[in-house]
């Protein structure tokens, strides 16, 4: 016997026609995030770089997503919006992972921001296998998704305090 599907008091909706960019990420303003992520990436370039991968490219849920968690991470970890904000903690290189086909013909380099793991190291209870495993998690996959976790990880780490000495 397989189970009803569940509703919520709705019936369901076929697949929402499809849509443009330009209307669908109209609220995306690169200027906003630009200057919330500035503490975080501060070469022009460089930011422009990763905001590019995490807004820019990628299926259009993705990049819209991004800039909304991104945003109103950066808003709720502004300095003097709580509590002081947590100093910068040791950080690793994000890889640029390649699809295989260009592994062999593309050396593959890191992207201009660091995953800080301090407050990592304190989820992990201190134990580097565990911190490694993480990193593995956050870092993987497409560059929206590596950079915007990495991203969130940093914005959130201000938001936290440190449990380390």
């Amino acid at each position: 016997m397989h189970p009803k599907p569940f509703h919520h008091g709705h019936q369901h909706k076929p697949p929402h026609a499809p849509f443009s960019a330009s209307n669908v990420l109209n609220f995306v303003d690169e200027s906003r995030l630009d200057i919330l992520l500035a503490p975080l990436v501060p070469d022009a370039a460089d930011r422009a770089f990763v905001l590019r991968c995490v807004v820019g490219e990628g299926p259009l849920h993705h990049r819209g997503a991004n800039y909304i968690l991104l945003t109103l991470l950066a808003q709720a970890a502004a300095p003097g919006r709580s509590a002081p904000a947590r100093p910068p903690t040791a950080g690793v290189a994000v890889p640029m992972r390649l699809p295989p086909y260009l592994t062999e013909s593309v050396d593959e380099g890191t992207y201009p921001l660091l995953l800080p793991t301090g407050a990592l190291l304190d989820l992990a209870g201190g134990d580097q296998n565990r911190l490694a495993a993480m990193i593995d998690c956050l870092t993987d996959g497409p560059s929206q998704h590596a950079l915007a976790n990495v991203i969130m990880v940093a914005l959130i780490e201000r938001l936290l305090p440190s449990t380390q000495p």
